[in-house]
């Protein structure tokens, strides 16, 4: 019977023993065993040299004798291994200054096959023929045949990455490296297999590799890809509202603007919607909000509040109209942030409902990141900034009475 140990170290770690997982109590995160085993299993083929699996298993720890500690924990190792249900006694064994993974359990790990597949990439890349004049027909069969080939290995290995590799330890310094040399060709796969795809015009294909994309490697802007390929199969109302919620998701998820590279490709694509020609009455239908309400500012994504924003200052040059921008943010007692991820997601929610009560029909506002409303408020009189943030303040304490005493909204009012 033969023997397998599959790993997965991309996203979540993971070690299953011939279709069952390890034992959960016995790879708790921390543990000097979860450490010996991850480089044994991804070092496997080739072995590790002692003094590199001491400081990866040992680091920075005060231990007297770390050539003896490394020795004890490799032994009770082994023991574990046995317990769990591995045959033999030897697998993991020193020779020659390296630590040596059995041979006779096989390791397959998802990262291994993930680079041997970027390997057969390469490879197979430099293998495209150089178009010439003589041969261009010759040369086209022959590129579309390699660039089948590479498609398909393109999404055999991206299927493979899941996340970052060993996600949750990348505080471990010789994890981080590989964390960003896996990164590195994943990137590489990404933007040749949309080369592909994109000449191809198959955006379908395109737009599910910027979904996967995005899902594994959040924040790193693969929205672009899904916003291409809407535009191109003129699905301009889906592509439209992706570019407001990828703005409100990196605001919300983790406090930060996409970068001006990111909001120029989706602008530049917004651009090059082409609508259908209407008459006036129609595109004025389609421009209405769908549901009126009699009270409460009109809130709004922030691509929208942004472009509101430079318009409003345009308008006051001409007009001098006032306009005023406020911002209100959730703090605790002491003036700090709100750290609590419960209780922001509640607060969040009520100081919404508040802002939007508390200000006129025709004030504009939005939210800029979890703990953040900005408001915009028209042809108001300066004093009258403070009366609106009193009554966030009233309408805010009115609804959470018990937390009163611990959060309350703080309102900066800048004049344009």
């Amino acid at each position: 019977m033969t023997h397998t140990i599959k790993v997965q170290m991309f996203g979540n770690f993971r070690m299953d023993y011939n279709g069952a997982p390890f034992v959960a109590e016995k790879m708790h995160k921390e543990s000097q065993f979860n450490r010996l085993m991850q480089a044994m299993m991804h070092y496997s083929d080739c072995g590790i040299a002692k003094d590199k699996l001491e400081e990866i298993v040992i680091g920075e720890r005060d231990i007297d004798a770390p050539h003896t500690a490394l020795r004890v924990i490799v032994y009770k190792t082994k023991q574990k291994l046995t317990q769990l249900g591995l045959p033999g006694k030897n697998l993991i064994y020193l020779e020659g200054g390296i630590y040596y993974w059995t041979p006779d359990i096989e390791i397959e790990e998802d990262a291994a096959e993930f680079e041997k597949i970027y390997n057969e990439v390469c490879t197979l890349e430099k293998q495209i023929p150089q178009e010439t004049e003589h041969e261009k027909t010759v040369c086209d069969e022959q590129t579309k045949e390699i660039e089948d080939k590479l498609l398909e290995l393109y999404v055999k290995a991206l299927y493979l990455y899941k996340g970052e590799f060993l996600s949750a330890y990348t505080g471990e310094t010789w994890i981080a490296q590989e964390a960003r040399r896996y990164h590195t060709m994943f990137e590489k796969i990404i933007k040749e297999a949309a080369y592909i795809l994109r000449k191809r015009k198959q955006f379908k294909g395109l737009e599910k590799l910027g979904v996967y994309a995005a899902k594994v490697d959040p924040f790193n802007e693969w929205e672009e890809l899904i916003m291409e390929a809407m535009v191109e199969t003129r699905r301009y109302d889906e592509a439209e509202g992706l570019y407001t919620d990828v703005v409100d998701y990196y605001l919300r998820e983790c406090g930060i603007y996409p970068s001006s590279r990111l909001l120029e490709i989706l602008e530049k694509y917004s651009n090059q919607m082409n609508h259908a020609h209407e008459i006036l009455e129609n595109i004025q239908e389609g421009m209405s909000e769908q549901e009126e309400t009699e009270r409460g500012g009109y809130f709004c994504g922030y691509p929208v509040f942004r472009g509101i924003y430079q318009s409003s200052i345009r308008i006051m040059k001409r007009t001098r109209v006032p306009v005023y921008l406020m911002l209100c943010t959730l703090e605790d007692e002491e003036g700090r942030q709100v750290q609590s991820e419960t209780k922001i997601n509640k607060y969040s929610r009520q100081l919404k409902k508040c802002v939007g009560e508390s200000i006129r029909y025709s004030d504009i506002y939005t939210s800029y990141g979890k703990v953040q409303f900005l408001i915009m408020l028209i042809g108001i009189k300066r004093e009258d900034c403070e009366i609106v943030k009193k009554r966030i303040n009233r309408q805010f304490a009115k609804k959470n009475p018990k937390a009163a005493e611990k959060y309350h909204v703080n309102s900066i009012v800048c004049e344009l």
